[in-house]
């Protein structure tokens, strides 16, 4: 039962994360980083993905690895919150999104890393955010890895 209570602690603290999003995202927009991020000494990016019941844009803050071939990789952690981040749900219904890096926006398309793919970044991931692993064990479940790739057509930034 001691995980259950520590998931609902971290559940509750979705609707205070809802509402500093636009905050931490207009820091991002505006300087290529938020305060937090500079507290944690992480970068971040913009997700701008499409709402899958609504078709409208969504805007997610959140940290990013780059991967060796230059993609970049994030994970629906969420803090140890239980429910599926939307922008996970959004990219599972619409693959094609954007990021905003370094205040560039680049499209992407978004491919969710499973079994050998997962298993071959997650070291890497786990040593950049020690804690990942104690989100998914509070969660109660399996945090989805994406691999965000630019789009055929563009130049290199």
């Amino acid at each position: 039962m001691a995980g259950a209570t520590e998931r609902n602690a971290f559940d509750r603290l979705r609707p205070l994360r809802r509402a500093l999003a636009p905050i931490e995202a207009a820091q991002v927009r505006r300087f290529g980083r938020s305060v937090l991020s500079a507290i944690f000494r992480t970068p971040v990016l913009l997700l701008h993905t499409t709402g899958r019941r609504t078709g409208r844009e969504r805007v997610t803050t959140l940290a990013f690895a780059e991967d060796e071939d230059g993609s970049l990789l994030v994970v629906g952690g969420s803090g140890g919150q239980a429910r599926v981040p939307d922008w996970v749900l959004n990219l599972r219904a619409h693959p094609g999104a954007a990021v905003t890096v370094e205040r560039t926006r680049l499209d992407v398309v978004a491919d969710e890393l499973v079994g050998a793919e997962r298993a071959r970044v997650w070291p890497q991931l786990r040593e950049r955010w020690p804690r990942i692993e104690t989100y998914e064990r509070r969660a109660g479940r399996t945090a989805p890895v994406f691999r965000l790739a630019r789009s055929d057509g563009q130049d290199g930034a």
